[in-house]
């Protein structure tokens, strides 16, 4: 998971384009294009960047009218990362060091920028989300679960397991069993509504539904009718299924959750 995918574009202005330019000129196309960073490259790698502070710094020592390429030509390269940096290790790096930008710079060259507060977004929905299926994972259930405890409004939990999952991948190999869970996964994302929460860990998926006892009656009856009729190559996947509500069946989550677990494995 490598910074490349994080990279955002953002705007370039070359030093050999600015000889007749001065301060005040760019200033003008700074704020005729609403920017919030404006990068002057030199040998296509970035020596400065404009941003609101720096105009500011410009009319407090009286650069505006200075000619930009003779200020700037002797200005060191700014530090970069390399887009193969890992996200986790770019993350830590600019929050230790108070960065709220950093250029990204592959083969000498400029490709764009890391915006801290954007990647601090993406890091944290990285972080709930199961790779390989795509939904939530355990830990962000589990935060679920702790938060939930604070209020006081009707939640429907429905908990799935897919069985034989190592019989499937002795005979079939690894990437049958992966394919299993995303067939899964999508099944059951295509059946709760947009506000409700599916959650992926080994075998398992919880579902959240954030309505009455009908609603999630509704869904479960869905959900456990798609996957009995699921067929991957010709091969029916066996699963269980059950379901809880709070307060309708049980007034207290971790105990209702206790439940469900224990209807699980009696339907072995």
């Amino acid at each position: 998971m490598n910074l490349m995918d994080y990279v955002d574009k953002a705007e370039t202005l070359n030093l050999e384009d600015l000889q007749d330019k001065n301060f005040v000129d760019i200033i003008a196309i700074f704020h005729a294009k609403n920017l919030s960073r404006l990068y002057i490259l030199k040998n296509n790698k970035p020596i400065f960047v404009i941003t609101p502070k720096e105009i500011v710094d410009i009319f407090l020592n009286n650069l505006q009218n200075e000619n930009v390429y003779n200020y700037l030509k002797e200005k060191q390269f700014l530090p970069c990362f390399n887009p193969k940096l890992h996200v986790i290790d770019a993350y830590y790096q600019m929050r230790k060091e108070r960065v709220n930008f950093m250029p990204v710079c592959e083969d000498n060259k400029f490709i764009g920028e890391i915006d801290f507060n954007i990647l601090n977004l993406k890091i944290t929905y990285v972080v709930i989300k199961d790779e390989l299926s795509g939904v939530y994972n355990r830990k962000y259930f589990d935060v679920i679960v702790e938060e939930y405890k604070d209020f006081d409004k009707p939640i429907g939990i429905i908990c799935i397991e897919i069985k034989d999952l190592p019989i499937f991948e002795g005979l079939y190999g690894i990437d049958m069993v992966f394919y299993i869970i995303k067939s899964y996964a999508d099944i059951l994302k295509k059946s709760v509504r947009n506000i409700d929460f599916v959650f992926r860990w080994d075998n398992q998926f919880r579902i959240m539904v954030f309505n009455n006892f009908e609603v999630t009656a509704k869904i479960f009856e869905r959900i456990k009718n798609r996957l009995e009729n699921l067929k991957i190559n010709d091969i029916h996947i066996p699963f269980s299924i059950c379901m809880t509500h709070i307060p309708e069946v049980n007034e207290d989550i971790v105990l209702a959750l206790e439940e469900c677990e224990e209807k699980l494995i009696k339907r072995d």
